[in-house]
């Protein structure tokens, strides 16, 4: 009795399942450790804001360490002077803001009544009552209220309000915990962070150290890069719009300064947000032609910034393609919110550097040195040559 042949399975479906099977281990390992971060996020979003803030801070810092300032007065003097600039910002804002408050409060009642006005009297010619309506139902839209009226809609309206109150306190006091917590990380960070790296890798075979002291390096070169050079992006921007606004004599200058600041941390979105809102106070203040001229001006301000300042202040710490940009912060507005969106794209910038640092940099060299085969016992080490004879110099007067 002939038994059958051995049944050969072809080349590309032994590569194609080989490959599936790592993906699909990798992507449960990756689901597995986001369900983890979105457990702990009490402890995930302080880290993730120690990092950004120690990138900021850390330079000082070091700065002041190599002037002979011993670590812990040299980041007490770093974290003080960062708090002073915020505080004084803060302190110039908001008294400006104040100012500015009331007569775009009275602009905004006196559009309104423009707008209703135009609705009754222009070509559309709508009655009073159909335009009171049409207010309320929009009101109850925006504000989730059903229509209800007297007592039982006063009951509904005390109830959301007293809910509104209670969640409005318990995100206060996870908001001021997670504050203290970051502003501690970050202050150990500052001071510590190159004793605990060396701590930790001092746990590991020289090998495994080496590749991951390569390969934090970068991560770290990648992230402190990307955040400076977006806080200059964010300066750079704001400066810029508060000229034109000022030019167009549009209000709120400051409040728009800051929020195209910080929408920089936020790329193309946080442009779209600060440049929509700028266009909206021009409306509501000005007129639609000075909407259209702050819409205009937005879109040279960021051209600007992505052409002449971002590839100077940024260079090769942050190199992706603006595809990459759009797809991690979609991914990530969609796995965890506002703080995914934020984070997107700095942890893809490290993701790119890290595997590029496998692939070229000290990483791989000394992965290649880790797994490269020992020279067997009985071969004898090969002599080094003898160094050259010394040159003689011979100088002519």
């Amino acid at each position: 009795m002939t038994r059958p042949g051995p049944r050969h399975v072809p080349a590309w479906l032994e590569t194609a399942s080989a490959v599936a099977w790592r993906v699909l281990v990798v992507a449960a390992a990756f689901f597995v450790f986001m369900v983890a971060l979105s457990r702990l996020t009490v402890v995930v979003v302080p880290v993730i804001g120690a990092l950004f803030v120690s990138a900021i801070l850390v330079p000082p810092a070091r700065w002041l360490r190599r002037h002979g300032w011993p670590p812990l007065l040299a980041t007490w003097a770093a974290f003080l002077t960062a708090a002073a600039i915020v505080v004084g910002i803060g302190a110039w804002l908001v008294p400006r803001v104040a100012d500015q408050w009331d007569p775009l409060r009275q602009s905004l009642a006196q559009n309104v009544d423009d707008t209703r006005n135009w609705l009754v009297d222009g070509p559309l010619h709508l009655s009073r009552s159909q335009v009171d309506r049409y207010a309320t139902e929009a009101r109850d839209i925006i504000t989730g209220s059903g229509g209800d009226s007297g007592t039982s809609g006063a009951t509904v309206l005390g109830g959301r309000l007293l809910r509104g109150a209670a969640s409005g306190l318990r995100l206060l006091v996870h908001f001021l915990a997670a504050l203290i917590l970051t502003m501690v990380i970050s202050f150990f960070f500052v001071k510590d962070g190159s004793v605990m790296s060396d701590w930790f890798l001092e746990q590991l075979q020289p090998s495994t150290a080496a590749t991951l002291r390569a390969i934090g390096s970068r991560s770290w070169v990648t992230l402190t890069g990307y955040v400076r050079g977006t806080a200059v992006n964010g300066v750079v921007n704001a400066t810029l719009m508060s000229i034109g606004l000022l030019l167009l004599h549009v209000p709120l200058v400051p409040v728009i300064a800051v929020l195209t600041f910080f929408g920089g941390f936020f790329p193309i979105v946080g442009a779209f947000v600060s440049g929509a809102v700028a266009a909206a106070v021009a409306l509501v203040t000005k007129s639609p032609a000075t909407a259209l001229l702050v819409i205009g001006l937005t879109v040279v301000v960021h051209h600007v910034e992505g052409y002449l300042v971002g590839p100077v202040v940024l260079g090769r710490a942050v190199r992706l393609h603006t595809i990459v940009v759009l797809l991690a912060l979609a991914a990530g507005g969609e796995l965890a919110g506002v703080l995914g969106a934020f984070v997107a794209v700095p942890l893809t910038a490290v993701i790119v550097g890290i595997v590029d640092e496998l692939r070229h940099g000290e990483a791989a060299r000394a992965w290649s040195a880790a797994v490269a085969p020992s020279p067997p016992e009985d071969e004898a080490p090969e002599e080094a040559a003898p160094p050259p004879p010394p040159r003689v110099v011979r100088r002519s007067l």
